[in-house]
């Protein structure tokens, strides 16, 4: 059976411009440079996280990256019901589930919030797993990925990974997924992706599962 890992934010759940708002509300109450467009926000943002603020100018020094972590979740819950779904991606988890491939979500958002939120937005039911970490820091899910790759019984050979992010493909590669594809939709510019591989498409109507 053919698996299709999803990530979540920005592959399923729009969740950009949340993001931005909530970066410069932060930002200003800071006292920090806050101007940043939609356009800027997807051409710097990267993995780690932690790598990102940095390039937005906090050092750390007066207040740790766990603590900025922590403000910012709070007020992405707070907003995160302006959000819907990206645009194209309903139609194609139906398709998926249609011809029978096993869905599951890989995803760096804290495990309890992805089940609530998948819950609310009335997609669980498509995916056999659902998956997030253990934290609110947005680290990396390579660990997460490769153990559920040893401890289940799919081969990466029949699994296809769909993401927004270099991260995404990182982590397809590091469990042996070659058949990865991202898509321009979410975290990071259609740009950045096209530079680090040829596997990338615009919009999620062009993905063929």
């Amino acid at each position: 059976m053919k698996t299709i890992i999803w990530d979540y934010n920005g592959t399923i759940i729009d969740d950009v411009k949340l993001c931005l708002d909530v970066e410069k509300f932060m930002l200003k109450e800071r006292e920090m440079f806050s101007e940043y467009t939609l356009e800027d926000y997807k051409d710097l943002f990267c993995f780690p996280v932690i790598d990102y603020y940095k390039k937005l100018g906090y050092t750390f020094e007066r207040e740790s990256y766990e603590e900025v972590s922590v403000e910012f979740n709070y007020l992405y819950d707070l907003g995160f019901n302006t959000c819907t779904l990206i645009d194209g991606v309903m139609e194609k988890i139906q398709e998926s589930s249609s011809l029978g491939y096993r869905n599951v979500i890989l995803s760096a958002c804290r495990h309890d919030k992805l089940e609530k939120q998948t819950e609310q937005l009335k997609i669980a039911k498509y995916f056999e797993e659902i998956m997030g970490i253990d934290n609110d820091l947005a680290h990396s899910k390579i660990d997460l990925a490769k153990g559920w790759m040893d401890s289940s019984s799919v081969r990466p050979e029949d699994c296809m990974f769909i993401g927004d992010s270099i991260h995404d493909m990182e982590t397809a590669q590091a469990i042996g997924v070659e058949n990865y594809l991202l898509v321009a939709c979410g975290h990071q510019s259609y740009k950045v992706l096209k530079g680090a591989t040829d596997k990338v498409v615009k919009t999620m109507y062009e993905v063929i599962l």
